[in-house]
């Protein structure tokens, strides 16, 4: 990262004899072909899902058979700055949020007006493949507070089909809303037929199918809202999962949080009223997600009526996960614990391993450039994200030379305690953090996955310091010093 060789390789030093990364030529990115080339521009259709962890992924049934079974599965994937809208303006763009600079879900210092104001609408992987003759469209969410101060008919440009939801508009939820449809304002009910994944989905299709009439390559973002609050499901799915509850992992109101900073020392137990609700929601969120399931069968049975399933690529992930009571957090996310930080991401299409997994760290900052390389489009050299084409494949492709460390952060607030800014290092075996109080945090993975003992306090000092220098390297990062 910047000063040095992404070839370097690491030095081994203590917990235990293990090195900073872990063995990573073992962990299935290597060894094969790389996606079969053709004369036909390969499509794109880009899912991304709001507060989707890692967990509740896993308990999506058809998720995993049409994702997982058919493609491949990242199992370390990370949301650099793990809340919505700053997320969402590193997937669009490529860039770290200190350096796109959207930092929080609302005015000042972030939403929609921000990245507009910033020049983001003007550079991002919409525009790139709109100049390079896509077919370009959004369904769904665009980023947290749109329209803003612009015209709710507003259409940003680089988009050549525009659907998004107007969820700030009065009366705008699952049962009744607006959409901006290129410009002008629809209103949908609140019957079963308006229910918004649905839509979302009919709409989806409906440009699968007049692409493979037109034959212009197109890319899709489409972001449904589920699981998010309140998570409510479409009427097929109200009763599903009755007796469900949220996972009791070793971190499910964790019993000894003196280790841990000030900002959660102040968290108390978890109540039965906290426990009730925490499951309840839980039920919610899986109703919710089974009409994405749902509109996954739609979509993969549409590009294959049309013969789209041979040069589309579909890629599924989320813009942050999400606290069910992990570390006493009743909700939420923003924290840089690994049910926060860490995403499902899974890619299916031409070329593409099947039902395999990647341990290799990736972030939402390589959506964009992936896209762009896929589609033989110049990636601009501002951007911090590197393309996952040669991860893709079956070609060989050394894990030494790709990133050993990325980059996690975020501002102070966020509910339900008074979180302090950082910055985070993720590597393959370890978590690091520092705190602007001065406080740090350290997780050794490989041995303690559920983050349950903070070992920045006991550890020898020259592991300390070799975290710290790495995380200096990309605390203002830029272009291919991130990478």
């Amino acid at each position: 990262m910047g000063q040095r060789s992404n070839g370097r390789r690491i030095a081994e030093v203590a917990l235990g004899s293990l090195p900073l990364g872990l063995a990573l030529a073992a962990v299935g990115c290597s060894n094969g072909l790389e996606p079969s080339a053709s004369d036909v521009r390969p499509s794109f259709i880009l899912i991304t899902l709001d507060d989707l962890d890692v967990r509740t992924f896993e308990a999506m049934p058809r998720a995993r058979v049409l994702l997982g079974d058919a493609g491949l599965t990242f199992n370390n994937m990370i949301a650099t700055r793990p809340l919505s809208c700053p997320s969402r303006a590193s997937v669009l763009t490529g860039l770290y949020a200190h350096n796109h600079g959207v930092l929080s879900n609302l005015p000042p210092l972030g939403g929609f007006e921000l990245f507009r104001d910033l020049g983001h609408e003007r550079s991002n992987i919409a525009t790139w493949l709109y100049a390079a003759g896509y077919h370009t469209v959004l369904i769904g969410k665009y980023l947290n507070a749109y329209p803003g101060d612009a015209s709710p008919t507003h259409v940003p440009p680089g988009w050549s089909d525009w659907f998004a939801p107007l969820l700030d508009m009065p009366g705008t939820d699952e049962a009744a809303y607006f959409v901006n449809e290129n410009g002008r304002i629809v209103p949908f009910g609140s019957s079963e037929a308006d229910y918004m994944t649905d839509v979302l989905a009919r709409r989806t299709t409906d440009t699968i199918r007049r692409q493979a009439a037109s034959g212009q390559p197109f890319f899709v973002c489409l972001n449904p809202g589920a699981p998010h609050v309140p998570a409510v499901p479409a009427l097929r799915h109200a009763n599903a999962y009755p007796d469900a509850i949220a996972p009791r992992t070793p971190s499910f109101d964790e019993a000894d949080i003196s280790d841990k900073p000030e900002w959660l020392q102040v968290a108390p137990r978890l109540t039965d009223k906290d426990l009730a609700r925490i499951d309840r929601l839980h039920r919610a969120r899986l109703r919710s997600l089974l009409s994405i399931d749902d509109m996954l069968d739609e979509i993969i049975r549409a590009l294959a009526e049309t013969g789209l399933d041979r040069s589309t690529y579909l890629i599924f992930t989320s813009d942050n996960g999400y606290f069910e009571g992990q570390h006493r957090l009743r909700e939420g996310k923003n924290a840089a614990y690994e049910e926060s930080i860490r995403v499902p991401f899974v890619v299916r299409g031409p070329g593409v391993r099947r039902g395999q997994g990647c341990d290799l760290l990736v972030g939402n900052i390589d959506i964009a450039p992936t896209l762009a390389d896929l589609a033989g489009v110049p990636i601009p050299e501002s951007v911090d994200g590197r393309s996952l084409r040669p991860l893709l494949g079956l070609h060989a492709w050394p894990a030494s030379l790709w990133r050993q460390e990325i980059l996690v952060e975020a501002i102070a607030g966020g509910a339900p305690f008074p979180l302090p800014a950082y910055e985070g290092l993720r590597t393959a075996r370890y978590t690091y953090v520092e705190y602007d109080t001065d406080e740090r945090e350290l997780y050794d993975l490989a041995r303690d996955p559920d983050q349950l003992e903070n070992q920045a306090s006991r550890v020898q000092p020259q592991l300390i310091r070799q975290l710290s220098d790495r995380l200096s390297a990309l605390r203002w990062c830029e272009g291919v010093g991130c990478r």
